[in-house]
Order: structure tokens, then C-alpha cells, then sequence
């Protein structure tokens, strides 16, 4: 019986120098007695980002998806057209279409106001040499007076033409949606034939580099340093993560993640400090963004 007990002590023993060397091996222990402790969520570096519409407070309905979740997409990729794509893509066609057209008439305008200067020219000398009516010299200066009016009509409607084509191509813009940055989409919160709501229309992130963000409280904030190691867990991790701290935030406000504890203090006032994570850490828990873990920064 003793030898059992005995035997049953060095195994637990051994479990426990075993965990400690793996998690001193890993360079991070969640010492209770080290450090500042805090609560933190995994985000992407990018942050999350809400992709929605600018089609005005009428919103916008969504004609085409060009990805699903989970895919990648490069930065400037079309994501989505909206409704009134294909008519504004009309319009701005007949926009350059009509300045074409104005621009054909001005050329034509332009060799008639060359063509009729020479002959009021003419005209004029031969008016003063009594060779032509005055009449007829006055009609050849009264076309060229029109050929004059008619250019400037022409170039004044060239330019409205061109104001209203960049109003159109704006227009049409805002019906495209495109990436932001590279990326992957996370949720997709509008489909084809659905209106974008408040929600937007996906949200995506750049999963290549993660951080926690660590709510810490403001009393402890003056011993945070940028630079300073940091170590995170949470319940059904195969391990500990090392971090970095990079940011400190400037703005004191109620913390958002809750304790399970029913006696944490619930109206405590926190700063939020950034963290990097070990790039190990990226394949791990891409797939757990907003989870909650403990977060424990070591002096």
C-alpha cells in the first residue's frame, strides 16, 4: 500500500516537473506573483475591418459576391456590385459617348471659324477697295462672329460634359466594393439579392499577424513598458504563447471583457495595451479571433 501511494506521488511529481520545463522551455509561466495580470482578446493586427457600401442613406442592394469566407483576397480586389452597377456603367458610356460626339462637332466648328475668317478677311479688303458689296462682306463677318459663338458653345459643353462623365465614374465607383488590404474574409453579412444593412457587407482581417489586446487596469499602467514580454492562456490551448507589448493605449474607459469570477469588480476603469504575438501563435489561433485568454506581462 505504501509503495503505491509512493509510486502514485513521483508520478504526479513527474507530471508537474515535465509541465514546468515545457512551459520554461516555451520562455512563458503565468506566475501569479510576476507581473500584471489582465484579461485580453485575440485580434488581427489589421484590426477587423467592416467593409460596407457608399451608395448614401438609401443603402444599396447587392447584385454580385466575387469571394466567400474563409477565402483570401488582394488588396484594390473587387468584393461585390451593387444593384445600380450596370446602369451607371451605362451612363458613364453614354457620358463618353456623348463628349465624342460634342468633340467630332467642335473639329468641324474649327475648320468652318478657319474657313470663314479667310473669307471675312478677304472680304473686308475687298470692301475697302470697292470691289465687293458691303453687304456680302458683312454676312462673311456674321458667319464668322457665328463660327466664333458656335467653338465656344461647343468647348463650354465639352467641359459640362467632362464634369458630369468624373460625377458618373464617382457614382459608378461607389457602386464596386473593393479590399481595403490583403486579407481574409471573415463573415459575410449580405448575399446577392440582399440589401447591406448595419452590420455592412463582410467583415475580413489580415490574418498574417496577430496581437491581444490585454485590458489592463489604469493603476497598473505605469509599470507596462513598450517592449516588455507578456504570456497568454486560455482554457483548451495546447500551450502558453509568448507576446510582446508594442502599443499603449491613450484612452481610460470600462472594461469590455468580463471576468467569470462573481465577485470581479465590474466597473473597473481599464487602458488597453497591445500586444504582439510569437508568429507561432498565427497558425494556432487564426481561427479564434475576439477569443478571450489571460493575459499575464512579466517585468
Amino acid at each position: 500500500m505504501y509503495g503505491n501511494a509512493q509510486y502514485f506521488i513521483f508520478t504526479i511529481a513527474g507530471l508537474i516537473l515535465a509541465s514546468f520545463n515545457a512551459l520554461a522551455e516555451n520562455g512563458c509561466l503565468l506566475d501569479a506573483k510576476q507581473g500584471i495580470g489582465a484579461l485580453g482578446r485575440i485580434e488581427p493586427r489589421s484590426r477587423v475591418i467592416k467593409i460596407s457600401h457608399n451608395a448614401g442613406p438609401e443603402g444599396a442592394r447587392v447584385e454580385q459576391l466575387f469571394f466567400e469566407e474563409t477565402d483570401p483576397v488582394k488588396s484594390g480586389a473587387t468584393l461585390a456590385l451593387l444593384s445600380d452597377y450596370f446602369k451607371k456603367k451605362a451612363q458613364v458610356e453614354a457620358a463618353k459617348a456623348r463628349i465624342k460626339v460634342l468633340e467630332a462637332q467642335r473639329a468641324v466648328e474649327q475648320t468652318a471659324l478657319a474657313f470663314n475668317k479667310r473669307e471675312y478677311l478677304r472680304h473686308q479688303s475687298l470692301e475697302l477697295s470697292s470691289a465687293t458689296s458691303a453687304s456680302l462682306a458683312d454676312s462673311k463677318r456674321l458667319a464668322f462672329e457665328q463660327s466664333q459663338i458656335n467653338l465656344k458653345r461647343l468647348t463650354a459643353e465639352i467641359a459640362q460634359a467632362r464634369s458630369e462623365l468624373k460625377i458618373g465614374e464617382a457614382e459608378l465607383g461607389n457602386t464596386r466594393i473593393t479590399a481595403p488590404v490583403s486579407g481574409t474574409i471573415l463573415k459575410i453579412h449580405a448575399r446577392p439579392g440582399e440589401r447591406i444593412g448595419d452590420r455592412g457587407l463582410l467583415e475580413m482581417a489580415d490574418l498574417s499577424q496577430l496581437d491581444v489586446v490585454a485590458e489592463v487596469y489604469e493603476s497598473d499602467l505605469l509599470q507596462v513598458k513598450i517592449g516588455q514580454p507578456g504570456c497568454i492562456h486560455a482554457a483548451g490551448f495546447k500551450r502558453h504563447y509568448r507576446a510582446q507589448v508594442r502599443e499603449l493605449g491613450f484612452l481610460v474607459r470600462k472594461n469590455d471583457i468580463n471576468d467569470t469570477d462573481p465577485l470581479a469588480d465590474r466597473d473597473n476603469r481599464i487602458i488597453e495595451v497591445r500586444l504582439t504575438l510569437e508568429p507561432e501563435a498565427v497558425t494556432d489561433l487564426q481561427h479564434q479571433i475576439f477569443r478571450q485568454v489571460n493575459v499575464r506581462i512579466l517585468p
